[in-house]
């Protein structure tokens, strides 16, 4: 199969080439043939290697973790897919690779394709859609009447999370450039701050939670506006001790994390408020939940380009400009 892959950490240019088609060999795989894919800044650190710690990952490695596709084979105890069937997904982890004709995943990690649902918007959904979902719900676990500030709102995840902190009746203020402001407040942004023109901890009120996407002194100075006893979740920033225990990492990389993390930590104690770190999971059950989010039109995911398979090494450099005016796909097949 066609495939779009590294051989060791660091390669600058992706190798497009032919590898092994895999194949169905536990009871709740399922096979899908890939229609679409999405690049996310995420392939591009795996590439880099700085997610070495987080994933064991062996070579030539296929990048990529979101998808929409076909089922074409399926395990014994596969009870909720048919082979034939359109399915999007965030692919497991510890077995990533979606920038390929096929590939094999988890039941679990699936949701149906409702019909209406566009096939580009399908393949940009799973890890943003996920990543907002799971910052909002599992580690906030936010309530009508709570705020929260969202750094980089126009982004993929900020803008998703946007939507679903206004459905679930939050006060949401963002941060973006001035282009953006009219469509962050379609969006339901109570407050847009123009980061460009506007230090951020003198105009935002005290508000309950913080999601970062930007790290370092962003990160930091987000603690200046989040209330005691509340929270900063973050996916740009350095995982600490507690992330790295609950993920199992040995001692070592505890002690090591820890270290690395000590900035962060003595902010977050400053201000008597919590830190998380967000290395999101896949989830077929919240993915559905979202999938009918947009089909019904109550959730919006912008799509910037979409480019073929031979041209994904262009792709992934617009994505490192970090300037797309939202996701960039890649057609597989038709």
């Amino acid at each position: 199969m066609k495939a779009a892959y590294i051989t060791h950490y660091g390669q600058e240019q992706l190798t497009l080439g032919q590898l092994p088609k895999p194949s169905v060999t536990q009871p709740k795989q399922v096979l899908v043939r890939v229609l679409k894919a999405s690049v996310n800044p995420v392939d591009l650190k795996i590439q880099a290697g700085k997610l070495r710690p987080l994933l064991k990952l062996p070579m030539p490695l296929i990048l990529g973790n979101d998808y929409v596709g076909i089922v074409e084979a399926i395990g014994t105890a596969v009870t909720n897919f048919k082979v034939g069937q359109k399915v999007l997904g965030r692919i497991s982890k510890q077995s990533i690779g979606t920038f390929c004709d096929y590939l094999v995943d988890q039941e679990a990690n699936l949701a149906l394709l409702p019909p209406n649902l566009d096939l580009k918007q399908a393949s940009a959904l799973p890890l943003v859609g996920l990543t907002a979902y799971q910052a909002l719900f599992d580690k906030m676990q936010a309530k009508r009447g709570q705020s929260i500030l969202i750094h980089a709102g126009a982004g993929a995840v900020g803008s998703i999370l946007v939507q679903l902190a206004k459905m679930q009746g939050l006060t949401v203020i963002t941060t973006a450039s001035q282009r953006n402001h009219a469509w962050l407040t379609t969006l339901g942004a109570d407050q847009v701050i123009d980061y460009r023109y506007n230090d951020f901890t003198k105009v935002c009120p005290p508000v309950d939670y913080v999601f970062d996407t930007i790290g370092k002194e962003t990160l930091l100075q987000s603690f200046e506006v989040v209330k005691p006893g509340c929270k900063v979740v973050s996916v740009a920033g350095l995982p600490d001790a507690k992330f790295a225990k609950a993920y199992g990492l040995n001692l070592i990389w505890q002690g090591l994390f820890k270290l690395a993390s000590h900035k962060i930590t003595r902010a977050s104690n400053k201000a008597d408020a919590e830190y998380e770190f967000l290395f999101m999971r896949p989830d077929g059950l919240q993915l559905q939940r979202l999938a009918e989010l947009v089909v019904t039109g109550r959730l919006q995911i912008r799509v910037a380009k979409e480019y073929p398979f031979e041209e994904i090494q262009a792709a992934c450099d617009y994505v490192a400009t970090g300037h797309a005016d939202g996701k960039v796909i890649i057609k597989l097949t038709d």
